[in-house]
């Protein structure tokens, strides 16, 4: 069974009221001091250092038995004594070998701050009695990679991991969660020398997990934050709260002041022509491997209007890559002119005029951290060091073997008359995208010219970031961080990979499910898609995971040239259940090219949920099945709230519809209803069963609600054609707007 929760409604404000005792210990070594706010009490023994944490408003205590310690590193041994000034907040512990710890309630009295003091260049661990989690107490950690993690303590996959701050696959938010005997914890942090690590043991029956907060170098504090009685719900509402107040939290409406075209996003699908020149070099980028023209850019604005004109798609994140002189992935950072291979800049230019002429946001693709022998720019002055001196190679691509561009040297090559400033002038697409710079793990560099820590690599791809959005006025990149959130308009790669929901981490290898956490916190913040390409007939899961995630797809396997101008040849014995968004049989797209048939059913699903929950969070995530293969997103709250429910499971499930009664929704089915929008893939509707299954949207034409609506286009991408509303039949075989009420 599923971890389950309470939806917990907590008090916004907490007033702070620090009480400073000293206790005898019951021990008998040493007095405690105890901090006590309106939300916690802690309690500190001054000679050990050990401690406990008691939520206030839950009752639950941090750690369930014992005490926890004030730290591991060998200048937190030995004994202690209370230090400097008394404050009615905040306890400072000074160590016998040299080390301090300072406990403070912070955040109006919210939370425990931990800060370390003279530490010198030590690691320290901390936490990991702290957070233990057992059986009896039935709990669970969230992760924020990608999506998010839901890692229960009851599970038999016994595991070790570490979640480093901003690395690939990490913790991509400052965060960790925790829920035990149904209170929750938050712990944060603001350094990228955190390394949080997970661990699951087994023993038999008995199953434990833990979190160890490594703090290296410069990290020297985390912060607990008890939230009363709660679940993940809990933890994603009071997380938005504190990420609020230290500036995260940017909104899609404010990005839109800030630039109107952000607006086309909101329902844009991402259509990418990956690598329209495709040249591979050798590893030492000394001799051409392969040369092939993928698509010219005169190709690339026809696909971009076979889209709108021939699909009807009205919204779309378009995006080239392989644009520049050496072809995608090739003799970074030196990108002009365009190649002539595809048409050089004067068809660039022209086929980014065509893209946004259709009201399509055009975007070009860059990388301004992978440097090759073969540039022109080539000089070991930019590259990254080892301690030794030596230079940091990076991956084999395309291009070679690529070398690490320091981040204050990126920015440097990036505002270079030649690099962004003249590709803006020149073509005037009105977004960019810098790959790579969300991605990456934060860098370290030696080189006693451009030295640079964790925090710094961060600090300067802010600026990198900020100069491209000034010039360009939409930016993004690969991935995505929450730091990057105020800085960019768009993250590739957050949502999914290759048609998973992650690239290395596997889920199922730590006893985890995938829940949609970033959502929970930044879904109103942030245009978010998936990377890398896929394939159609068999992304039945995938589709299902943007549908919970009310996010439109990415589109990243184009075949070649004008593709639609010829058939492909099927694929044998596609699984039906995982190939079902490929279906056309009576429908919108029956008799298109299997490419166009899965892009429009898609766009017209996953496009009109995006439309209606843009401008608000996931406030409720739940199971509604003990095996968790049920589950239901509710995005914003009240009556203009949308309610997402889908199936995970490899069976049909029986779901109540708010306005269709009794649905069935088959395996990877769905049922979404909003005041706007109802859109389901089900074999069964309002009164009416469909054999085999069949996908229909219902959107008004004249913003009214649904049921006042006198207006509605119904789209209908396959199965039979028969569609009950307000009491009448209609039959759809491809869209029709229906007047339900008389004019």
């Amino acid at each position: 069974m599923m971890p389950q929760g309470e939806k917990t409604s907590l008090k916004r404000g907490s007033i702070l009221v620090c009480l400073l005792m000293l206790l005898p210990a019951a021990n008998g070594r040493g007095a405690v001091t105890s901090l006590e706010s309106d939300s916690l009490r802690v309690q500190v023994n001054n000679e050990t250092g050990q401690w406990t944490l008691v939520d206030k408003r839950s009752g639950v205590q941090w750690p369930s038995d014992g005490t926890a310690s004030p730290g591991n590193s060998s200048r937190l041994q030995g004994v202690f004594a209370a230090s400097g000034d008394a404050q009615k907040n905040t306890l400072r512990l000074a160590g016998e070998k040299g080390g301090a710890v300072v406990f403070s309630l912070v955040d109006g009295g919210r939370a425990l701050e931990l800060r370390y003091e003279n530490a010198g260049d030590e690691t320290i661990r901390v936490l990991g009695d702290a957070l233990t989690i057992t059986d009896a107490q039935d709990g669970y950690a969230i992760v924020p990679s990608r999506e998010g993690l839901l890692v229960p303590v009851k599970n038999d996959k016994a595991f070790k991991r570490m979640f480093g701050t901003s690395e690939y696959e990490g913790c991509h938010m400052n965060m960790l969660g925790f829920v035990k005997k149904s209170s929750a914890l938050i712990v944060t942090w603001d350094d990228a020398y955190v390394f949080p690590e997970i661990e699951r043991t087994v023993s038999g029956n008995e199953h434990k997990l833990t979190a160890v907060f490594e703090l290296r170098r410069s990290a020297r504090l985390v912060r607990l934050m008890p939230l009363g009685k709660g679940d993940w719900n809990t933890v994603a509402s009071e997380y938005r709260r504190y990420a609020e107040g230290r500036g995260f939290a940017v909104t899609l409406r404010e990005k839109i002041k800030r630039d109107p075209h952000v607006e086309r996003m909101v329902g844009a699908s991402n259509a990418k022509l990956w690598t329209c020149l495709n040249r591979r070099m050798n590893e030492e980028s000394t001799a051409e491997e392969s040369v092939k023209v993928q698509w010219t850019f005169d190709e690339a604005a026809r696909i971009a209007e076979h889209l709108r004109k021939d699909l009807g798609i009205e919204r779309c994140f378009f995006m080239m890559g392989g644009w520049t002189e050496g072809g995608y992935d090739v003799r970074h950072p030196d990108n002009l002119p365009a190649n002539p291979e595809c048409g050089g800049n004067e068809a660039l230019a022209d086929a980014v005029k065509r893209i946004q002429s259709l009201n399509y946001i055009g975007c070009l693709h860059d990388n301004v951290q992978d440097m090759y022998r073969d540039a022109k720019s080539w000089s070991p002055d930019f590259i990254e060091k080892n301690a030794d001196g030596s230079l940091i190679a990076g991956g084999r691509w395309l291009g070679g073997r690529a070398y690490m561009v320091c981040a204050p040297k990126q920015l440097e090559l990036a505002q270079r008359t030649q690099n962004l400033s003249a590709i803006h002038d020149l073509f005037s697409p009105w977004a960019y995208f810098v790959d790579t710079t969300y991605a990456v793990p934060p860098r370290e560099c030696y080189d006693p010219t451009h030295p640079i820590g964790r925090n710094d690599d961060i600090a300067w791809k802010i600026r990198l970031s900020d100069y491209g959005r000034n010039l360009f006025g939409i930016f993004g990149s690969e991935c995505g961080r929450e730091w990057a959130l105020p800085h960019s308009d768009f993250f590739e790669g957050l949502v999914g990979v290759s048609g998973h929901y992650y690239h290395q981490l596997k889920p199922e290898e730590l006893g985890a499910q995938v829940i949609p956490f970033f959502e929970m916190v930044y879904h109103d913040c942030q245009v978010c898609y998936g990377k890398y390409g896929y394939r159609a007939d068999e992304a039945a899961e995938y589709v299902a995971h943007h549908v919970l995630c009310a996010r439109p797809l990415h589109y990243h396997s184009f075949p070649d040239h004008l593709y639609w101008q010829s058939r492909p040849e099927k694929r044998a014995n596609p699984s039906a259940d995982l190939a079902c968004y490929t279906r056309s049989d009576n429908g919108w797209a029956e008799g298109l090219h299997p490419y166009d048939v899965f892009l429009k059913n898609t766009h017209e699903v996953l496009g009109a949920i995006n439309e209606v929950t843009a401008y608000n969070r996931l406030t409720e995530f739940r199971y509604l099945s003990d095996n968790g293969a049920v589950r239901q997103a509710v995005y914003g709250e009240g009556d203009e709230a949308t309610r997402i429910t889908v199936n995970f499971g490899q069976t049909p499930v029986e779901v109540t519809s708010q306005t269709g009664g009794r649905t069935v929704l088959p395996p990877w089915g769905f049922l979404t209803e909003s005041p706007r929008l109802i859109a389901f893939y089900a074999t069964r509707w309002n009164g009416r069963d469909y054999p085999n299954a069949a996908l229909f949207t219902l959107r008004p034409t004249d913003n009214k609600p649904l049921k006042d609506s006198g207006s509605i286009r119904i789209f209908h991408a396959f199965g039979p054609t028969t569609l009950v509303w307000a009491g009448k039949s209609y039959e759809v075989e491809r869209e029709e707007v229906i007047k339900p009420w008389p004019q």
